[in-house]
């Protein structure tokens, strides 16, 4: 998750001579926004990552439709067929 601008500004703003310190979460985001684009190249990575995964899952839905149009559709032509 990004940080909101305002977090971004704080952040970036941040001097080391502040008497108040930045905790080992808050220093690695400061680091990381020193980055171009850091969290579309996350984002990048996360859809490269579950990209297989989401394919299977859409194959499986696709499958799962396919059975059911072909029941819907046998059902359909056995009821016409016993109304002639």
């Amino acid at each position: 998750m990004a940080p909101t601008k305002e977090e971004e500004y704080k952040l970036k703003d941040f001097k080391d001579e502040s008497p108040f310190k930045l905790g080992p979460a808050e220093k690695f985001l400061k680091e990381v926004l020193d980055v171009p684009f850091a969290f579309k190249r996350v984002d990048a990575m996360l859809y490269i990552t579950n990209f297989d995964s989401e394919v299977e899952y859409l194959k499986r839905s696709f499958e799962t439709l396919e059975v059911i149009l072909h029941l819907a559709c046998g059902f359909y032509f056995l009821h016409i067929y016993h109304m002639w």
